[in-house]
C-alpha cells in the first residue's frame, strides 16, 4: 500500500513536471508569426534509403492502383513526387512484414497465448503499411501552413513595392525575390512557370493555390487580378488582403496558444495532485496502520 502510494504520486509529479517543461519550451506568438527558413537536406529528395530500397517494388503498387486519387491530392500538395512515395510505402511494407513475421515466430515460441502474439503482428503490419500516408498527411498540413504564412508575407512585400512606384507586376516580381525556403521556392516556380507560357505571375499563384489548397494564395491572386494593370487600385485591394491576412494568422496563433494553455490544466492538475499525496505521505501511512 505505501510502495505504491509512493509510486503513483512520484509518478503524477514527474509527468507534471514534463509537461510543464514541455509548456515553457513552446515558441512564443512571435515565433510562430515569422516562419523559420528549413535547413535543405543533406540527402536529395527520393534518394535516400527507403527509394533505394522500395524502388523496384514500388512499381507493383503502380499496377495496383496506389496512390489513389485523395492521396495523390495530398502528395501534390506535399510537393513529393509519387515515385518516391511508392518507394517508402513499399519498403515500409517489407519491413513491417519482416518485423510481424519475426515478432509473431518468437511470440508463438516464447508466450502461450498465441492469438493475442498474432493481433500484435498485424497490428505492427498495418500501422507501417500506413505510416507513410500520415507522414504525408503531417507534410502536406506542414508545407500548406508554410505557404499562408509565406502569404501573408508576400502580400506586404506587395504592398511595399506598390508604394514604392512600381506596377503589380514589377512588385510582386521584386517581391518574390525576397527570403528563402520551400514554399517561397513553390511559389517562384508557380509563377515562373506562369512567365514562361506568357501570362501573369498570379494566375500561377491560383494554380499553386488549386494543387495545395492554400485558399491565401488564391485570394492573393484575385486582389492581384482585381487591381489588372493599375497599381493604385492594386494597391488598395491588396493593402486590405495583406490586413486580414495578418489578422487571420494572429487569430489562429492566439486560439493554438489557448488551445495548449487548456491542454495545461490536466497536467497541472497532475503534478499538485502528485505533490499532496507525497506531502500527506505520512498521515495516509499512519491512518492506514492504525486500523
Amino acid at each position: 500500500m505505501s510502495t505504491f502510494t509512493l509510486a503513483l504520486g512520484g509518478g503524477l509529479v514527474g509527468a507534471g513536471v514534463c509537461a510543464a517543461a514541455y509548456g515553457i519550451r513552446r515558441p512564443r506568438l512571435v515565433e510562430r508569426l515569422t516562419p523559420r527558413p528549413v535547413p535543405a537536406p543533406r540527402v536529395p529528395a527520393g534518394q535516400g534509403w527507403a527509394h533505394r530500397a522500395g524502388n523496384h517494388a514500388g512499381r507493383l503498387l503502380a499496377h495496383v492502383g496506389i496512390p489513389g486519387p485523395r492521396m495523390a491530392s495530398v502528395l501534390t500538395a506535399a510537393g513529393r513526387s509519387v515515385e518516391a512515395y511508392r518507394a517508402e510505402k513499399a519498403a515500409a511494407t517489407g519491413i513491417g512484414l519482416l518485423l510481424g513475421t519475426l515478432l509473431a515466430t518468437v511470440g508463438a515460441w516464447a508466450l502461450p497465448g498465441w492469438p493475442m502474439v498474432w493481433l500484435f503482428a498485424a497490428t505492427l503490419v498495418v500501422v507501417c503499411f500506413v505510416a507513410p500516408d500520415l507522414a504525408a498527411r503531417s507534410a502536406a498540413a506542414e508545407h500548406q501552413e508554410d505557404l499562408r504564412a509565406a502569404s501573408s508575407a508576400l502580400a506586404d512585400l506587395t504592398v511595399m513595392g506598390l508604394a514604392a512606384g512600381a506596377g503589380p507586376t514589377g512588385a510582386l516580381t521584386a517581391a518574390l525575390q525576397h527570403g528563402h525556403g520551400p514554399a517561397l521556392v513553390r511559389i517562384r516556380e508557380a509563377a515562373h512557370a506562369a512567365n514562361i507560357r506568357h501570362r501573369p505571375a498570379w494566375e500561377g499563384l491560383e494554380q499553386l493555390s488549386a494543387y495545395t489548397r492554400v485558399r491565401e494564395l488564391g485570394e492573393l491572386a484575385a486582389s492581384l487580378r482585381l487591381g489588372g494593370t493599375s497599381g493604385a487600385r492594386t494597391r488598395t485591394s491588396l493593402t486590405a488582403k495583406a490586413q486580414s491576412l495578418r489578422a487571420r494568422r494572429l487569430a489562429e496563433a492566439e486560439a493554438a496558444a489557448h488551445a495548449a494553455t487548456e491542454r495545461m490544466t490536466l497536467p497541472t492538475t497532475g503534478l499538485v495532485a502528485g505533490f499532496l499525496l507525497l506531502i500527506s505521505y505520512a498521515a495516509l501511512s499512519h491512518i492506514t496502520t492504525g486500523f
